[in-house]
Order: structure tokens, then C-alpha cells, then sequence
């Protein structure tokens, strides 16, 4: 499992220029990688690998994002996302793999 570093000054700059975005993590479905409540930095651009974790925009419930780790991409580029606390976390196993488009970014930093 890939370590999530802390945000560097640079990072926490990067939010001014609108090449990062602030995420608050809500719930307990990626614990304990993720608390809830904690604040993560996403960049829009990165190239996302099996291990990353991401920010994508629910598939059923298109107004609602989810936080989860990239457990496999298959070979139409669908991504199955997972929870770290596989037993708390609504995810590909219940909807399915998601299409690239629904992927808002990739989290490279936490904040705090």
C-alpha cells in the first residue's frame, strides 16, 4: 500500500494556482489510511495507478464523491475502487468498476 506524505509548502501552494483542490474525507470507509474529517490535497492531472487513491464522483448517486483506492484498472480502462476498511465502505463491489470521467483526481498529500 502506497504511504500518503504529508503536504509540502509547494503542494499547499499548488491550491492557489488551481492545480490542486482540497478534499475533506467523510466517513470511516478509508480508515485507517484516511480519518474522517481529514483533509487531502488532489491534483486533476496525475496519472493514476493501481494503489493510488482518488476522488471520484459516485456512479449512482452522481452528486455524491467518494474517496477510494484504485484496487485494479481493467482492460477498457475502468477503474475498481475499494475502501481500506473493507467492511465499512460502499464501493465497486456494490456498483462496479467506474469509467475514467467519473475520476475527479488523485490523492497525493494530506493536510494537517
Amino acid at each position: 500500500m502506497k504511504e500518503l506524505p504529508k503536504a509540502s509548502y509547494y503542494e499547499k501552494a499548488l491550491v492557489f494556482f488551481g492545480t490542486r483542490f482540497k478534499y475533506i474525507c467523510e466517513g470511516t470507509s478509508m480508515n485507517p489510511t484516511l480519518r474522517d474529517g481529514e483533509v487531502v490535497l488532489v491534483d486533476r492531472d496525475a496519472e493514476i495507478e493501481v494503489g493510488d487513491i482518488v476522488v471520484a464522483r459516485h456512479p449512482i448517486e452522481q452528486v455524491t464523491e467518494v474517496v477510494k483506492r484504485v484496487e485494479r484498472i481493467n482492460e477498457r480502462g475502468h477503474y475498481y475502487l475499494v475502501g481500506d476498511n473493507l467492511d465499512d465502505s460502499t464501493d465497486s463491489r456494490h456498483y462496479g468498476a467506474v469509467a475514467r470521467e467519473y475520476i475527479k483526481g488523485k490523492v497525493v498529500a494530506r493536510l494537517g
